[in-house]
């Protein structure tokens, strides 16, 4: 027991210390956009209380969402981090520093500007794409069965018992009438 802990212990040492080492702001966001793509649409199922339609629109869309803020981070840290080598030149600073404040820069700018002018772009077509084609899916078929059964109406014989007053006469027959209208099969809900 002792041996296993120890062993998760450096396991988490190592793992912290090369993070420390090779800190850049890009990681922290694409974690967090990464667990926001999944966790967000999962809980937005497991609502009971939603529309299914509504629930696997909105769970698609944010899913949507944080693949295109996954992408947007890494585009722009691309576009930015190239900067660095030059601007250090002129600043005078050290290349790791200014590679890291670009980092942060990229970062603020993608969350600030580039993410939701891209979803602004791109989700309005894709989700209308998408509804149209589930909608098409959906008018196909709608999961339920098409079938409609007239119950069968038999005649209801009439009571002839001579000890039996008028108004036992008229409550047997409605027994009779109910049990024979509740006569036949019953599909689809």
């Amino acid at each position: 027991m002792f041996i296993m802990s120890s062993f998760i212990y450096n396991q988490l040492k190592k793992t912290c210390e090369s993070l420390g080492k090779h800190n850049d702001a890009l990681y922290a966001v694409l974690a967090i956009a990464m667990f926001k793509g999944v966790m967000r649409p999962t809980f937005t199922m497991m609502d009971k209380k939603s529309d299914p339609k509504s629930k696997k629109y909105a769970a698609f869309r944010e899913g949507l969402t944080e693949a295109i803020a996954f992408g947007s981070y890494i585009a722009t840290h691309k576009m930015i981090l190239p900067l660095a080598v030059p601007l250090a030149k002129k600043t005078g600073k050290s290349p790791k520093k200014v590679k890291n404040g670009l980092s942060l820069l990229s970062v603020c700018l993608t969350a600030g500007i580039i993410i939701p002018l891209v979803c602004n772009w791109t989700l309005k077509p894709i989700m209308d794409g998408v509804t149209k084609l589930y909608n098409k899916k959906d008018k196909k078929s709608d999961g339920k069965l098409d079938i409609k059964e007239n119950t069968p109406q038999f005649p209801t014989p009439a009571v002839y018992s001579p000890n039996l007053n008028e108004e036992s006469k008229k409550l047997l027959n409605t027994v009779r009438i109910t049990s024979l209208q509740n006569y036949g099969m019953k599909v689809g809900g």
